[in-house]
């Protein structure tokens, strides 16, 4: 479908919702997209159903990345979190995929509210992390009950579990050359004021010009390093 491309991506998907059949799963899921700040969870419902049946095929896409990308206008992190984050209320809170009050203690009782999908986003990654034992499974569940219970944020959550990984568990981080390379030219710098400051008698001219070649050349590997990145 030729969509004008100077229209936002909501504008772009009310038009598409003009062109398509009312109630059926492509309808729904742009629905979903186009409400997607409130309704996180009956996204990633429709998202699950549209991968599991490849329904993007039947709409003229060649890979579900592209249907994600083209008609949903959703990007990689948010295509993560939500099916990540719709798995882990199939798996440990199933109860809040029940849309129904009479669910929550018959009819007149008042319905859970669903977490955010930062928060729900924590909660998954906490129960990878128990999953793989890096993270104790108590702390997981406690937490977990306090996110439900309103009491934790995403922040929070991000914050403690970290936290409760124990050190040698923690995922190390990568290494990173170019700040080596930046703390050893200002070392270097700083040695190199300091021979120029200091009385010229015990200099070495030789040495100090090699040492300014040195400067040189760590300060082209740190611009180059930049470019890189």
């Amino acid at each position: 479908m030729d969509i004008a491309e100077d229209l936002s991506p909501s504008e772009k998907i009310s038009l598409l919702l003009e062109k398509v059949e009312p109630g059926s799963v492509r309808y729904n899921a742009l629905q979903a997209a186009l409400d997607f700040k409130g309704s996180w969870v009956e996204l990633g419902r429709h998202l699950k159903e549209v991968e599991a049946e490849e329904l993007w095929s039947q709409w003229e896409y060649s890979s579900v990345t592209e249907y994600y990308k083209n008609e949903l206008y959703l990007g990689r992190g948010e295509i993560r979190k939500l099916r990540e984050g719709y798995e882990w209320l199939q798996n440990e809170a199933p109860e809040l995929l029940e849309w129904r009050d009479e669910a929550y203690g018959g009819s007149g009782g008042e319905r859970r509210p669903t977490p955010d999908m930062d928060t729900v986003d924590q909660l998954s990654r906490g129960w990878q992390e128990a999953e793989q034992e890096r993270l104790p499974q108590e702390t997981y569940l406690e937490l977990k009950r306090a996110a439900l219970a309103g009491e934790r944020s995403a922040s929070q959550l991000r914050r403690e579990f970290k936290e409760a990984i124990p050190e040698h568990l923690r995922d190390k981080p990568e290494p990173n050359p170019r700040k080596h390379l930046k703390r050893a030219l200002d070392a270097l710098e700083k040695a190199l004021n300091e021979i120029e400051q200091a009385d010229g008698e015990d200099n070495n001219p030789e040495l100090f010009e090699r040492a300014r070649q040195l400067r040189d050349e760590i300060f082209h590997l740190v611009a180059m390093k930049g470019e890189d990145e």
